[in-house]
């Protein structure tokens, strides 16, 4: 048997050994998505309001004005952010691994990483970003003010001839930022724990040890971000010209105190704690399961 045979059958008896293929991110990221629609509906809702109401009025509210459906406004656009933005940043810092621009044991690295695959990502991401934050909310317009985009495609298309190519990125500079800090607080921020946790137990590269590194990950990266994701929401639900820049965006955060940056901040841990739990496990049983070989070179004696 050949030396290229004897590794493909390691990769086999040793499934850690394999390397996730480039569409696993997009494809997770959109199963979540699914799940917790709903969830994220209410969060951009409690983000926005004008008074202060419970998680359950905020439900009850979207039902009472859009009945069940209410909960999967702008589901179209969070798809393709999902198989853009999410999927990217997946490639990215993969890929960065990959070719080693960063070591195994390179924390530091590893969040520079992130970070950099963060931007990647939301540079093509923001604009379905824009308009998923915008199909969740239109609801709360009065109807003569809505802007009734029928899917992500027809606000791909109305933005530019309505506000000009620009406003594609309303928001932008919040969003990029917040998914760099995203991306390292949960990316790099997984795969460092993962490694710690299992440089420190016995806890095999299975379920058990995703499980408890995306959970862990899912409440600080929540934290992290939250108030950046109250930014940008603000923004990029904000009509032409109702924030001049993002110091007023901030300003207007801040109406309910210095609760207001973490307005939202329960259901957003209620929906990212699943959501980031599903994601990595769902993930990583597809690395394990499906993912490609990693062929090593021999040298002869």
């Amino acid at each position: 048997m050949s030396d290229l045979d004897d590794d493909i059958l390691d990769c086999n008896d040793v499934p850690e050994g394999r390397l996730p293929r480039w569409w696993f991110g997009g494809f997770s990221s959109v199963c979540v998505a699914f799940a917790v629609a709903p969830i994220d509906i209410v969060k951009t809702h409690m983000q926005i309001q004008r008074s202060k109401r419970s998680i359950l009025d905020t439900s009850l509210n979207i039902y009472r004005l859009r009945g069940l459906r209410g909960f999967y406004d702008g589901f179209s656009a969070a798809i393709l952010r999902q198989m853009t933005c999410t999927n990217i940043r997946f490639i990215v810092y993969e890929s960065g691994k990959r070719v080693h621009l960063v070591e195994d044991n390179s924390y530091l690295g590893k969040i520079i990483l992130g970070c950099v695959a963060g931007i990647c990502g939301a540079v093509c991401g923001i604009p379905t970003d824009l308009i998923n934050v915008r199909m969740q909310t239109d609801m709360k317009v009065p109807p003569d003010k809505r802007r009734n985009y029928k899917s992500v495609l027809d606000g791909l298309i109305r933005i530019p001839k309505e506000e000009g190519w620009t406003a594609y990125y309303t928001g932008g500079s919040v969003a990029a930022l917040k998914a760099s800090l995203g991306t390292c607080s949960q990316i790099a921020l997984y795969d460092i724990i993962k490694t710690e946790v299992r440089q420190n137990t016995s806890v095999n590269d299975g379920v058990p040890l995703h499980f408890l590194s995306s959970l862990v990950t899912s409440v600080i990266s929540s934290t992290i971000t939250h108030p950046l994701d109250v930014v940008k929401t603000l923004m990029m639900n904000a009509r032409p010209g109702e924030f001049r820049n993002l110091f007023h965006a901030s300003v207007y955060m801040m109406r309910f105190g210095f609760i207001g940056p973490f307005r939202g901040l329960v259901p957003t841990i209620v929906r990212k704690a699943p959501a980031t739990t599903l994601l990595f496990v769902l993930y990583e049983q597809l690395r394990l399961r499906f993912g490609i070989c990693k062929v090593t070179e021999r040298m002869d004696p």
